[in-house]
């Protein structure tokens, strides 16, 4: 039985050039020229490796949601306190704003540009959602153990509270608000929370 030609490029090194390429742009402004300069590769590569440009799109989905929560993850781990961890989280989301580069984040990219319409992609954003939640939840919870959280707030809410205001400050970023409005935002949420 022949095995075939080896493969001759490093599949997760071509991964991640194609997340940055669905980053940037979203998922149906990317074509398949566009992925294979990125990627390159050839045409029959990317199809044989990765099938179809809707499957590399949900494993760049899947392979961004994972090195963020693990980012993530390590910085609560890392961190002084919990109100230092969400106050840092929402203050990078902002950071974006000062920055050349607004790429926002690829999860809620994808939930603007074709989650409603798309079924594996929006399981595939839900995944990644609920994995960052898990972190969230994990300082909220660190937060009531610390004593800076009151017990009685309900933390199934707090989460929700909090994903929901880091989805809407990245939609504020892309749309060229101004850091200082930004930052009160930010220092309400904190408020909210603690």
């Amino acid at each position: 039985m022949n095995a075939g030609r080896p493969r001759e490029f490093d599949t997760d090194k071509a991964l991640e050039s194609a997340m940055q390429q669905f980053w940037r742009v979203g998922y149906e402004a990317t074509s398949l020229q566009d992925l294979l300069k990125a990627m390159r590769l050839s045409k029959s590569s990317l199809y044989q490796t990765f099938g179809s440009k809707h499957e590399l799109f949900l494993r760049s989905i899947d392979i961004y949601q994972r090195s963020s929560v693990d980012e993530l993850q390590e910085k609560l781990n890392n961190s002084r306190n919990s109100k230092v961890f969400l106050k840092d989280f929402l203050e990078s989301v902002i950071a974006e704003s000062t920055s050349r580069n607004k790429k926002g984040c690829l999860l809620v990219n994808t939930i603007n540009e074709l989650a409603y319409r798309d079924k594996a992609v929006s399981k595939a954003v839900a995944i990644g959602l609920n994995n960052m939640a898990g972190v969230i939840r994990g300082a909220i919870e660190l937060g009531k153990k610390e004593g800076a959280i009151d017990a009685i707030k309900n933390t199934d809410m707090l989460v929700n509270y909090f994903i929901t205001n880091v989805c809407g400050l990245r939609t504020l970023v892309k749309s060229g608000a101004d850091k200082s409005e930004l930052l009160s935002v930010v220092n309400m949420i904190i408020k909210t929370v603690y």
